[in-house]
């Protein structure tokens, strides 16, 4: 069982303590009988090799469904927007006198498909199941329902249960934030395609007809895209950070051309403009991480300029980014964080050998002649974490 690997032990082979430098991802299966090859997860003495196989196995599979999971979803959307544009509106009733879009996100989707529904009924079933399913993937994949937080609940609850004192320490939750934060990138642009279809198809309006008034409040939407940069800049995630930017400036835009009042129109504008400028400016400095990204900052800022209607664009070269990322991680390998804390893996012998940056911060991760870079660790405070819980 090879016991001495995860406790010390005395010369008579008993364990005596645990070992604290276990180092994570190390366990390749968990232990089986000798005799009969059956699964020793029932058996107390190996408890800690099981338990730590199995947080292990956990959190890679978490890494690599949120990777896999999300690309069919990101690949979707486009394909649903294009045929959206390619339908004109086939309207069963006449738009309503008024069209009212505020609050939260939730509740303008809400408002937008009532009115589709009673003049286009039908239009965005498809779209509107896929912005369910993304919503279930971004609830999989939040941070509260991953492997280590669970566990750390757990024990936090048994602690509480029989009075024992709670560390004052905080344990550092090595929780990854990618799948929620693209997940959470993606429903943002999915809500705008719809906002985009809305105004789009009523300006498509018959000359004989009323056009009906807006009244946009894009406030809360534009706090999410907020959200969205402040954790994108806290958690290093350089390709939800401009994105962010994106969608803001494509809110400006809307609301600028919806927008009376000349100096309201400006104020506006300014504000956009300083959005993608900000989108410019990472696209600019890390191209590696926002490929894919130049076209739509280049499109919103001709809406921007001259207050036309924007078209969700995803070019080739985005959807070949979005589909390698379902092949970043294959679950082989050895493990590591690039200084950052961004996880990735080495395949072979788990060596660098040649220079390569994080495909998530631009920071170098291998180094020449089987040499790390600076700064990059294999992922050894999973496993501090987890001893100072006493698994």
């Amino acid at each position: 069982m090879d016991m001495a690997s995860y406790y010390e032990v005395d010369a008579s082979g008993k364990p005596v303590s645990i070992w604290v430098t276990l180092t994570p991802f190390s366990i390749h299966d968990i232990k089986t009988c000798a005799t009969c090859r059956g699964p020793l997860r029932d058996i107390a003495r190996y408890g800690r090799l099981v338990r730590r196989a199995i947080l292990d196995e956990s959190t890679k599979k978490l890494i690599i469904l949120l990777n896999q999971e999300y690309v069919p979803l990101a690949q979707e959307l486009p394909q649903l927007v294009h045929e959206l544009h390619a339908i004109k509106g086939q309207r069963k009733y006449p738009w309503p006198a008024l069209i009212e879009i505020s609050g939260p996100r939730s509740h303008q989707i809400q408002s937008m498909e009532e009115i589709i529904q009673s003049t286009n009924p039908g239009r965005w079933d498809s779209i509107l199941d896929l912005r369910k399913r993304v919503d279930l993937y971004m609830r999989r994949v939040r941070p509260e329902e991953q492997p280590f937080e669970r566990v750390r609940r757990m024990i936090e609850n048994t602690r509480h249960r029989q009075i024992f004192r709670m560390n004052p320490d905080h344990v550092e939750n090595v929780l990854q934030t990618k799948g929620f934060l693209q997940g959470t990138a993606l429903l943002i642009r999915l809500d705008i395609a719809l906002l985009v279809d809305l105004l789009s198809l009523v300006s498509q309006g018959r000359p004989s007809e009323v056009t009906p008034r807006f009244e946009l409040d894009l406030q809360k939407i534009k706090d999410d895209c907020q959200t969205l940069i402040q954790q994108a800049v806290t958690h290093h995630r350089l390709l939800q950070q401009a994105e962010g930017h994106i969608f803001l400036a494509q809110l400006y835009a809307l609301e600028r051309a919806h927008c009376l009042t000349p100096e309201k129109r400006n104020t506006i504008l300014k504000q956009g403009q300083v959005a993608i400028q900000e989108a410019k400016g990472l696209c600019d400095a890390h191209p590696g991480q926002t490929q894919g990204l130049a076209d739509e900052v280049h499109s919103v800022e001709k809406m921007l300029r001259r207050g036309t209607f924007y078209t969700i664009i995803t070019n080739e070269e985005r959807m070949a980014v979005i589909s390698a990322m379902a092949q970043e991680f294959r679950g082989t390998g050895h493990w590591y964080y690039c200084r950052n804390g961004h996880p990735f893996t080495i395949g072979d012998c788990g060596l660098a050998r040649q220079t390569s940056r994080c495909p998530e911060c631009d920071s170098p991760v291998g180094g020449e002649n089987s040499q790390l870079a600076e700064g990059v660790t294999l992922a050894q405070d999973w496993d501090q974490d987890r001893e100072r819980l006493n698994l």
